[in-house]
């Protein structure tokens, strides 16, 4: 560890360099500054110190202001620091500017040693700190292509939905991408029946093999390229190709693969956008063109414009968004169900016209799927739907705003409506629960235990019992037991021991200290209060 000593007086300098020197051979002193109003930073660039030994006095009035110079220059510099005790406030207050800690003057061997022994310690500890953040920095920057995937994965599959966020990310990874942006998609053919004959290292191989020549036919593009699974590759292109462009492409690179490793692929090809948001769109599209292997062949080059040219809303409606809905709507939370409502819709306005009647057929799947969700938890207001989501209101709507419009209303009525069942609900959880805890207060307490019992979780458990009793279902039990405890006490002579027992408890020390938290007084107090009236 490397010390400065600070001090306008020499024979203090002095005498601390021959106490350090003679019982800390483990501390450096890297020099001494006594120039009173000179530039301590520059000794202390020079030096490189991790512990400033110092005399408050030598930075006059402005000790907070020439401390928190320092310390902002050289965050990793601490100090120890000596004064009178009229002083020690000032010292106290330091450590917001790394003063570790401080001794009165004179100062004593036994202080100082005290102090100088904290601070060895101390920088022990960062150092181990250090090197553990190094090592972690180190591995981090090892594995960087690692996240790189994880980002472009969720990139894919569209878990990032703010553009901003995207955008970060291609600088973070310095990916050059700026706009037009399509997927392909690189799919062995056969793979399952080829597996069978491989190891897992020569599948390992044969996708990386893929991998090499993808990458080297993409040399020359902007593109990012990665292995999602044992037989396929998605590439992110951002180039501005058209679609002619994009299957010569694509003809290329299967051919180059089948020349180089003796494999066939089919590469399926969404459509390109201007934005990374719709990087996600592009990649269900060059999906979706594989279903199509059965007409176009294998070892085929699938635009989504060749197979479905006129699909431009299947791709972009945001499915999950939907399976959301459903849940939100199954248990009552209609704020959460209308975000989700607006961006579902907000999605089908940017995909252009819809077609006659898909309106009415898409809030139609909406409510099916509420309406099997419910079935499928075999809840009892199945048949409520087909009230607060009338049929024929559904097949009368024609536009993106009369199925907003509509969904709306009716998410809204019929949220309102679960929520009352689950007032009720939580009621009767409430009620089945203290009946629960009166029959089985002796037994050994377990939340989860009572929950299962009920069929609900600890946390709903919980939450009832704050709505309705005020208190968490564990001061429940506990306040049940000591009722049980003061009945026995009342009306028995049985030893506290015994009643700890009868009660839930098998330590009677804890016992008595539950019953008095509960009760405000002990159970012998009790036992007397309530046996003398």
């Amino acid at each position: 560890m490397n010390l400065l000593l600070v001090d306008g007086e020499a024979d203090n300098i002095k005498n601390f360099r021959a106490h350090i020197r003679g019982a800390f051979p483990n501390i450096r002193i890297v020099g001494h500054f006594s120039e009173i109003g000179g530039d301590l930073q520059k000794v202390v660039r020079d030096s490189k110190p991790d512990i400033i030994l110092s005399d408050i006095r030598f930075f006059g009035g402005l000790h907070f202001v020439r401390f928190k110079e320092i310390h902002e220059e050289f965050p990793d510099v601490r100090f120890l620091m000596y004064g009178t005790f009229n002083e020690s406030d000032y010292m106290k207050r330091g450590r917001d500017f790394g003063v570790l800690d401080f001794m009165y003057r004179p100062v004593k061997p036994s202080d100082l040693n005290r102090c100088l022994e904290f601070a060895l310690d101390n920088f022990k500890k960062t150092q181990e700190s250090r090197k553990k953040t190094r090592n972690m920095e180190n591995s981090y920057q090892q594995r960087i292509f690692q996240y790189e995937e994880i980002f472009l994965r969720t990139l894919l599959d569209g878990d990032i939905d703010r553009e901003n966020e995207i955008r970060n990310g291609f600088e973070y990874f310095n990916i050059p991408f700026e706009t037009d942006f399509s997927v392909f998609i690189v799919r062995i053919d056969h793979y399952k029946k080829i597996a069978l004959a491989l190891s897992e290292m020569e599948k390992h191989m044969r996708i990386i093999n893929v991998l090499t020549v993808v990458r080297g036919m993409l040399r020359d593009y902007k593109a990012k390229s990665f292995i999602r699974s044992f037989h396929e590759i998605p590439v992110i292109l951002n180039a501005n190709l058209t679609v002619e462009e994009k299957v010569l492409l694509g003809d290329r690179i299967k051919h180059t693969i089948h020349e180089r490793t003796g494999t066939r692929c089919t590469i399926g090809i969404g459509r390109t956008y201007p934005t990374p948001m719709e990087i996600s769109i592009s990649t269900r599209e060059a999906d979706a063109a594989f279903g199509y292997r059965y007409r176009m062949g294998y070892h085929a080059v699938i635009p989504i414009e060749f197979v479905e040219p006129d699909n431009t809303i299947t791709f972009r409606y945001p499915h999950a968004r939907e399976r959301r809905l459903v849940y939100s709507a199954v248990v009552g939370d209609y704020e959460y169900s209308k975000g989700l409502l607006s961006e579902l819709f907000n999605a089908l306005a940017q995909s252009g016209p819809m077609p006659e009647n898909l309106i009415a057929k898409i809030v139609m799947t909406i409510v099916f799927r509420i309406s099997r969700y419910i079935s499928e938890q075999n809840l009892p207001f199945a048949s409520e739907v087909a009230r607060y989501f009338p049929t024929g209101d559904i097949l009368k709507l024609i536009t993106i705003d009369d199925g907003y419009t509509f969904l709306d209303k009716s998410l809204r009525d019929f949220c309102n409506f679960v929520g009352k069942y689950h007032t009720k609900d939580s009621l009767r959880l409430h009620i089945a629960a203290k009946r629960h805890i009166q029959e089985h207060f002796f037994e050994n307490f377990s939340i989860a235990r009572i929950a299962v019992k009920l069929g609900t979780t600890p946390e709903t458990l919980n939450k009832v019992f704050m709505e309705r009793e005020k208190v968490m279902l564990f001061d429940y039990v506990m306040w049940v037991r000591v009722q049980q405890a003061q009945k026995h006490l009342a009306e028995s002579a049985t030893e506290e021991d015994i009643i700890a027992v009868q009660v839930g408890f098998d330590d009677v020390k804890y016992f008595r200290s539950i019953f008095k938290k509960y009760n405000g007084e002990t159970p012998a107090e009790y036992r007397a209060r309530s046996q003398s009236s």
